[in-house]
């Protein structure tokens, strides 16, 4: 273990949303290059401004995070500097685009980002994806064993046959960020740097909201939180602080529930 904070730019994706604001704000606290990304350059602007006391350097890009070249894009910003720390929170939900596209963004997207920012992590470098409580909800092991063969090298075909339904296709890109995190960790590992994923239950931001008035069911399990509450964006982005800290120096691979007991609750 080291107590010494890996220089470098950090890198944070939907930084204008629910939980990637928080996280923006909490790591312009260490006063390293922030690099924030976003589909909305006005929201990327205000935020920009808002941090601006911190004396962080700030820069910002716009842009589709499934866009072929939006890796390229990312890495002309980085510039020379390696990487320190990467908070990958930009995604789609179920009610906001079809099954395809859903996959497209949450998986496949997240798949080339993390091939591009791999070899520029520095020692000691840590990236944090977001993940969903709801990859622990597949119930079907057909389904399981077509992710696995999709994140193990048989693509969108792997899947295919669950696509027609976003509901579908969104526990099924989650899922595969986990196993992306389990098959990266080696890579990783080989630069002494580490990925992680989170995840995040009922969490309050506009993105769950729209869910929640759009699914009875999922409303019916909010209900059924241990902590009786919504978790906050924040306490994301203070569990992606951690991680990306010398204090989780022996942490990789893995996925981190934070849902406030929910999957316990129902024996996940």
């Amino acid at each position: 273990m080291t107590d010494i904070q890996p220089q470098g730019a950090i890198i944070i994706t939907g930084a204008a949303g629910g939980m990637g604001r928080p996280a923006a704000v909490r790591f312009a606290k260490r006063g390293q290059p922030l690099i924030l990304c976003d589909i909305s350059a006005e929201r990327l602007d205000a935020l920009a401004a808002e941090l601006a006391p911190s004396g962080a350097p700030v820069s910002t890009l716009a842009g589709d995070l499934s866009a072929p070249d939006f890796p390229a894009k990312l890495l002309e910003r980085v510039g020379d500097q390696d990487i320190a720390a990467v908070v990958h929170t930009a995604g789609l939900s179920p009610t906001m685009a079809d099954g395809e596209r859903v996959l497209e963004v949450n998986y496949f997207a997240t798949e080339r980002l993390v091939d591009a920012l791999a070899p520029r992590m520095a020692k000691g470098a840590c990236a944090v994806l977001i993940s969903s409580s709801s990859g622990y909800m597949i119930p079907a092991p057909d389904m399981i064993a077509a992710v696995k063969a999709m994140v193990d090298g048989g693509g969108r075909e792997a899947v295919a046959a669950y696509l027609q339904s976003p509901q579908a296709a969104y526990p099924i890109s989650k899922l595969g960020v986990m196993k992306l995190v389990a098959r990266e960790s080696v890579r990783f590992g080989q630069r002494g740097a580490r990925i992680v994923s989170i995840a995040p239950g009922f969490i309050d931001t506009a993105m769950s909201r729209a869910e929640a008035q759009a699914s009875e069911m999922m409303r019916a399990m909010m209900q059924r939180v241990p902590l009786q509450r919504m978790g906050l964006g924040d306490e994301i982005a203070s569990v992606a602080d951690f991680l990306c800290s010398p204090a989780a120096s022996y942490i990789s691979g893995c996925d981190i529930k934070v849902d406030g007991g929910a999957l316990g609750e129902m024996g996940l």
